[in-house]
C-alpha cells in the first residue's frame, strides 16, 4: 500500500444555510459564496457508481463553485457504537465504505477527493487502490485508518450525516443542507443541468459568465 503523508481528519459537517439567507445578502457577497452539495453514497451500490459518470466531469468543470462533501455510507447501519456495521450490498461494501472514509480525509483537496473516489467507484474492484491514488496525487497509506479505531469514528461521522437526511434512495444528493425531492429527480437525470439552474438561481455566478450556456 501506499505511504501516509498527511492526518487524518474526521468529517466536517456542511453548515447549512437557505435560500432566504442567500437573497438577503449583497450580490458581491453572494457571488463569492459556493454552492454547498453533500452527496451520499455507497462503495458498491449500482446507482452510486452510475452517478459517478456524472460528477467526475461536473466537478471538474465547476469545482471553482461548487463545495461538496462525499459521504460514502447510504443505508449501512452500525450497533454498538460501531463494533458492527451492516451494509445493503454486504461487508464488502462495508470495507468499501470504510475504505473511501479513509482516503477522503487523508486530504483536503477536494478535487483529488473526487477524482480518487470516481476513480475507484468505477474500477471493478478494490485492486485499483494504489493506481487512483496516484492519478488523485495522493500518496498515503490507509492501512492503519481502515483497520483501526480512526475508520470506525469516520464510519460513524459519515453515519451522523447521512442520518440528517434519512434517504430513501441513494445516491442521495443534498444543495445547501436541505433536501428536495424535485431537486434529487433532476440531478440523478442530468446533475449538470441542475448545478447550473442552481448556481443562476443563487447568482454564485460572476457577470457574463458563460460557463452553463
Amino acid at each position: 500500500m501506499f505511504k501516509l503523508t498527511s492526518v487524518l481528519s474526521l468529517f466536517l459537517l456542511i453548515q447549512s444555510f437557505g435560500w432566504a439567507k442567500i437573497q438577503d445578502e449583497p450580490r458581491e457577497k453572494r457571488q463569492t459564496e459556493k454552492l454547498h452539495i453533500t452527496l451520499l453514497y455507497e462503495s458498491l451500490c449500482p446507482d452510486s457508481r452510475n452517478f459517478m459518470h456524472q460528477l467526475g466531469p461536473v466537478y471538474e468543470e465547476f469545482q471553482n463553485y461548487i463545495d461538496i462533501l462525499l459521504v460514502p455510507f447510504g443505508k449501512s447501519k452500525s450497533e454498538g457504537n460501531g463494533a458492527i456495521f451492516h451494509c445493503q450490498h454486504g461487508p464488502a461494501e462495508c470495507q468499501g465504505n470504510r475504505l473511501q472514509s479513509c482516503v477522503i480525509n487523508s486530504t483536503g483537496n477536494q478535487a483529488a477527493q473526487v477524482k480518487f473516489v470516481v476513480c475507484q467507484m468505477l474500477a471493478p474492484d478494490y485492486s485499483r487502490v494504489d493506481e487512483c491514488a496516484s492519478e488523485a496525487g495522493l500518496v498515503t497509506d490507509v492501512d492503519h485508518c481502515v483497520t483501526s479505531e480512526t475508520g470506525t469514528k469516520l464510519q460513524l461521522q459519515a453515519e451522523l450525516v447521512t442520518k440528517r437526511y434519512s434517504p430513501s434512495f441513494v445516491p442521495t444528493i443534498v444543495y445547501n443542507g436541505v433536501f428536495n425531492q424535485q431537486l434529487q429527480d433532476h440531478s440523478i437525470r442530468d446533475f449538470r443541468s441542475t448545478v447550473c439552474h442552481l448556481l443562476r438561481q443563487q447568482n454564485l455566478l460572476p457577470s457574463g459568465n458563460s460557463i452553463c450556456q
